[in-house]
């Protein structure tokens, strides 16, 4: 933790009453199986899990004190009202003892890309902190925070959203001097009935940051004309493919399986960036990290050169060697539409294979799941998909989307099983290549893992 706190302390921090001994503590524990010697350990409670119930267990393990909801047989304790409240305000209270950037990221595609992408092009010359793994809600987020540390001199936090309010949330938690909003599409419509809910979600990270925080912004999104409005006095930067007042340009954009080239242009100079891999949201994501970037006060012919190769993340759209030499393109580290059909876009430049699509269902889009999967089919389709392999009842409305756009090569599968779909799949040679996709829930990586060497 960046500094230590007395009890006292965070009973003021938190608005909480301090009930036994003074102590010093130097780190915040959640987890009663952590080592908690000279931890706070923070009962948090939730549907299926009480951590008042460990909160004894916890002292005798060594925590230096515990917070608590509920009256307790345990000293020294913090009584509070609510816990998770209490978490957020101890982490808002370390972050703002941190003196330096702090980097907000989120969006409904490609938030996680541009979260390691941007902390791997820091970390080339500073110690960088950043979300691990996907810890972008009410605990992750804390969590993360309470992990800097003096030698941090940027954090890069990622926020996600399951509900209306969670961003307003995190972000009041965070209190960003750089917001990166990649865009709002349709994932999370079953919570937010509409792009718009989305938009309105995504934009409380721009309200909650510092007022003279910067702001990377999507121009080609529809939601755009609306993140201006919520500016006040923060500074724009914008990525655009089609807008050429944007901060940043990008144009004449080349790509073959193997990578892509794009001529991007900032402060009327021409630039080339060339990546390692194919995708238009690649592109896309590069923008938002180098505006990250200027914002952070880099040189943008600096900027070019760290994007170049960034790491590859397992599930992104990620090639994976097979026991029968197909190609697969594993991207089922999750799905949203707009995501679907960026693969989508990613498996139609392999021109001389025959190219599969195996797509499990996608979730939490509400009453729009029927039509959104039956548009995702007819995309496959009119992209040029030859074979659609859909699994479970869900993902098969797809399949009705692509039957109703189908060419008379082009053939469709629906499984009822992965095992049915793996039938198809493990004979597939090195004319083939597979795109796997499908939301967490679907597990897809299961077709994956059967397949690889």
């Amino acid at each position: 933790m960046l500094i230590n706190l007395t009890l006292s302390d965070i009973a003021t921090i938190v608005g909480g009453r301090l009930i036994g001994d003074d102590a010093v503590v130097s780190e915040v524990s959640t987890d009663s199986r952590d080592d908690l010697c000279g931890k706070l350990f923070v009962a948090l409670v939730g549907e299926r899990f009480n951590g008042n119930e460990f909160a004894s267990l916890a002292i005798a393990q060594g925590a230096t004190a515990v917070l608590v909801s509920e009256e307790v047989d345990a000293k020294p304790r913090i009584q509070v009202v609510d816990t998770a409240q209490a978490y957020r305000a101890i982490a808002r209270h370390i972050r703002r003892a941190f003196q330096h950037p702090v980097v907000a990221i989120t969006g409904s595609n490609g938030k996680t890309s541009v979260k390691d992408w941007l902390s791997q092009a820091l970390s080339t010359d500073a110690i960088t902190l950043k979300t691990q793994s996907n810890l972008n809600n009410q605990i992750g987020v804390p969590k993360t925070l309470l992990g800097l540390a003096a030698d941090h001199q940027y954090a890069v936090i990622e926020a996600g959203t399951s509900f209306p309010g969670e961003i307003e949330i995190l972000g009041s938690t965070i209190e960003a001097d750089v917001v990166v909003l990649t865009n709002a599409s349709g994932s999370h419509l079953q919570g937010f009935g509409s792009i718009q809910g989305i938009a309105v979600e995504k934009g409380k990270l721009i309200e909650t940051a510092r007022p003279n925080a910067s702001v990377v912004l999507n121009a080609d999104d529809p939601s755009y004309s609306y993140w201006l409005r919520l500016l006040a006095e923060r500074s724009l930067l914008s990525f655009s493919f089609h807008d050429h007042e944007a901060t940043l340009f990008a144009k004449d954009m080349q790509e073959t399986v193997g990578g892509s080239q794009t001529t991007l242009i900032y402060q009327d100079e021409s630039f080339q960036l060339k990546l390692d891999r194919p995708g238009k949201h690649h592109v896309a994501n590069a923008m938002a990290v180098a505006l990250a970037m200027v914002a952070l006060g880099f040189e943008f012919e600096r900027i070019i050169n760290s994007l170049k190769h960034p790491e590859q993340v397992p599930g992104r759209m990620e090639l994976v060697p097979t026991k029968s030499e197909a190609v697969v393109i594993n991207d089922c580290y999750n799905a949203s539409p707009k995501s679907v059909e960026a693969a989508i876009d990613v498996l139609s430049l392999y021109k001389q294979h025959t190219k599969w699509m195996v797509l499990g269902a996608l979730g939490e889009l509400g009453d729009q799941e029927i039509a959104i999967h039956e548009a995702l089919g007819k995309y496959a389709a009119k992209a040029g998909v030859d074979r659609l392999v859909t699994i479970g009842p869900v993902a098969k409305f797809a399949a009705e989307g692509f039957s109703n756009n189908i060419k008379s090569e082009q053939q469709l599968y629906a499984c009822h099983s992965k095992n049915e779909a793996l039938e198809l799949l493990s004979t597939l040679d090195a004319e083939h290549v597979i795109l796997v996709k499908g939301s967490r829930s679907a597990k897809m990586e299961d077709i994956v893992n059967a397949l690889k060497i």
